[in-house]
């Protein structure tokens, strides 16, 4: 590296078990309430959201309708944000959002209370229980860094099987500089014990968009990008032929 370069060192990637990731009975009910809340506030304001709707838009263009899968859903804000867009440009949609936690699923039905057109279940991504070509889109955000990259190449191959136009995997760009400010605003604006401890850790789990895209090579995809966006998000967009 040059003496004058701007560009930090990538930090080695890190392995091991967030909160979120280990059984129910390790946190409490309100733990996890409180941390789906400080993702829902991370999503609306640190690109999450912004970057779904940018790619998704993108896709479905001037249709009248499109339905899409949310893969491991949490409490379900961003298939809100998508009910949201699609109620305002006169769009009909339907949204279906699946985790594998039942917990998570209790707390985003309660979150979507008012929204007829989403439908929660509790389901495993990497065993999806739809048929073929089920969703014209399918997406799922800041899952892929929980994830050995052999179940990421599953996920993926999953989507693409149930999509019939195009998939979304949006996660984290590994980064000091991310890592930096994550640590310090989960400091500053929660107390939420898993929050502290996962979202620092999740930076460092994350990917490089190098290593991102080996991750669609082995999944068999052929028609895809992989697109940084603010905030240190990397965004895998693939086509669905």
């Amino acid at each position: 590296m040059s003496l004058f370069s701007t560009e930090l060192p990538i930090p080695q990637r890190r392995a091991g078990p967030e909160y979120l990731d280990l059984p129910p009975e390790a946190y409490r009910l309100e733990e996890l309430e409180g941390s789906l809340a400080d993702i829902r506030a991370v999503n609306r304001y640190l690109g999450d959201r912004q970057a779904l709707m940018k790619h998704l838009a993108a896709g479905i263009g001037k249709g009248g309708s499109f339905s899409v899968l949310d893969v491991a859903t949490g409490s379900a804000d961003l298939p809100v944000a998508i009910a949201d867009w699609a109620r305002k440009t006169g769009i009909s949609a339907g949204i279906t959002g699946v985790d594998i936690n039942e917990r998570t699923i209790g707390v985003a039905h309660k979150q979507t209370a008012g929204y007829p057109e989403i439908t929660l279940r509790v389901a495993d991504g990497l065993n999806l229980p739809f048929p073929d070509k089920s969703f014209d889109f399918v997406f799922c955000c800041k899952t892929a860094h929980h994830l050995t990259d052999g179940d990421n190449v599953r996920l993926i191959q999953e989507m693409m099987r149930v999509a019939k136009q195009g998939y979304f995997v949006i996660d984290l760009r590994r980064s000091w500089v991310a890592w930096g400010l994550i640590y310090a605003l989960t400091r500053l604006l929660t107390r939420n014990r898993l929050t502290r401890h996962d979202a620092p850790l999740s930076v460092l789990k994350a990917f490089t968009p190098g290593e991102f895209a080996a991750l669609a090579s082995r999944a068999g995809a052929g028609n895809f990008t992989v697109s940084r966006e603010p905030f240190w998000l990397l965004v895998l967009s693939g086509a669905v032929t």
